[in-house]
């Protein structure tokens, strides 16, 4: 497990990061609940990302929110990292909107409902551009797959306060 404040590989059956001195109470107590009132409150230095999924956050949910709805950055939106869910949202949009149709005209040679756009984007060849997005989409959904797999996925979380 690696230190969610300086990144400092921490050993098993450690009790603290040796290099920073964080607790692994203040990891294992971290609340996810707490990073939407941190950033609310202007404290973004409060806000780690950690690979150890807090008690308030369902590894299973994330897990089976990237399974199925993976490709549209739905596991993202619940974890409250939202650049890279839009980015992903956006990007699987454009792909379906415009690769979509010009891969069934391409396959039946027949798009008469989607003719303007097909028209456009073939005579243009911009049909590569959102058949590049879907490919970059994908890659970063079996990545973030893989990632939640092998426990390696970062979450927002803020650390418990220490015990003084």
């Amino acid at each position: 497990m690696r230190c969610p404040k300086c990144g400092a590989k921490i050993k098993k059956g450690s009790n603290i990061c040796i290099k920073c001195g964080t607790k692994m109470e203040e990891i294992t107590n971290a609340s996810h609940s707490q990073v939407k009132k941190a950033k609310q409150e202007y404290q973004p230095e409060l806000v780690v990302y950690s690979t150890y999924f807090p008690k308030d956050l369902s590894y299973k949910r994330t897990l089976l929110l990237c399974i199925f709805l993976g490709y549209f950055g739905a596991h993202l939106y619940y974890v409250k990292r939202y650049f890279k869910a839009i980015a992903m949202t956006v990007m699987m949009a454009a792909f379906l909107l415009c690769a979509v149709p010009v891969g069934f005209f391409m396959q039946y040679g027949d798009a008469s409902f989607f003719n303007p756009l097909v028209t456009f984007l073939m005579t243009t060849g911009l049909y590569v551009i959102p058949s590049a997005l879907g490919a970059i989409c994908m890659v970063m959904w079996v990545m973030d797959l893989v990632k939640i797999i092998t426990k390696n996925f970062p979450v927002p979380v803020v650390l418990a306060e220490k015990d003084k």
